[in-house]
């Protein structure tokens, strides 16, 4: 009997030290979600599931497929319950959104706004922030009290020397262009970069050759995986992109 526990503890404490080296971050970009399949879209995304990885869920961009009221677009989000999330089709009016947005550029008083995200293994730590375009709030109709920061490169210099010191791989979330991200990410910290643009961009590493940039849409078909390893005390990142259901054909 008692080689039999001992058999389930070393069992156990294996299964635990799998996890803990290991980080599964699901990138919903440009979903552009259908606002009556709120219930099959929860479904999905809340049954990606792993034994022995844990699952981080983000959604970056457009989240619903046709402009919707402010008010739409919380129940969405609300719904979703989302670990990491930056829409560009909340315009901050409607202040009952339960989850904290992720825009590192802009501010507000009325709303929950990060200005980074810190996700914390047992083995290492991920910091994330995340860039919207100074064109924002000129395309869209935003409410007064959501000011933001137009300055880019310092916002993304401040946020990427923070989170270079207090976790172990940096990525930033960015609405601006590819090209521009290069120029923002060629002298920090930055290990990936996952665009939120509307276009779809070849994956690559820019010119700094120790940035990854990832590019996905998911209301092609597909979200993008980026799965994060700790080694002999460095993370390293493996981007998979993974077939999405197909909501039509429920």
């Amino acid at each position: 009997m008692k080689k039999i526990i001992l058999l389930v503890f070393v069992l156990l404490m294996l299964g635990s030290l799998f996890a803990e080296d290991y980080l599964d971050i699901n990138f919903f970009i440009e979903p552009r979600f259908e606002h009556d399949q709120i219930n099959m879209v929860n479904f999905l995304v809340k049954n990606i599931r792993n034994d022995s990885i844990r699952q981080v869920n983000a959604f970056a961009g457009r989240i619903l497929a046709e402009p919707q009221s402010d008010s739409l677009t919380t129940v969405f989000i609300n719904a979703l319950e989302p670990e990491i999330i930056s829409p560009v089709d909340y315009f901050f009016f409607d202040k009952s959104i339960n989850y904290d947005l992720l825009i590192s550029n802009i501010e507000s008083d009325s709303i929950p706004i990060i200005k980074n995200k810190i996700i914390k293994c047992d083995s290492f730590k991920v910091g994330i922030f995340a860039i919207y375009t100074p064109d924002f709030t000129v395309k869209n109709n935003i409410a007064d009290y959501a000011v933001l920061d137009t300055d880019i490169f310092k916002v993304a210099r401040e946020q990427a020397n923070f989170l270079a010191k207090q976790t172990d791989y940096v990525i930033m979330l960015s609405n601006v262009t590819k090209y521009i991200d290069n120029d923002i990410v060629k002298k920090l910290d930055v290990d990936a970069v996952v665009s939120f643009d509307y276009q779809k961009k070849s994956n690559e590493l820019l010119s700094n050759r120790t940035t990854n940039f990832y590019s996905i849409l998911t209301k092609n078909g597909n979200y993008g995986k980026l799965r994060l390893e700790y080694h002999n005390g460095k993370v390293g990142g493996k981007w998979e992109e993974i077939e999405f259901k197909d909501f039509s054909s429920f």
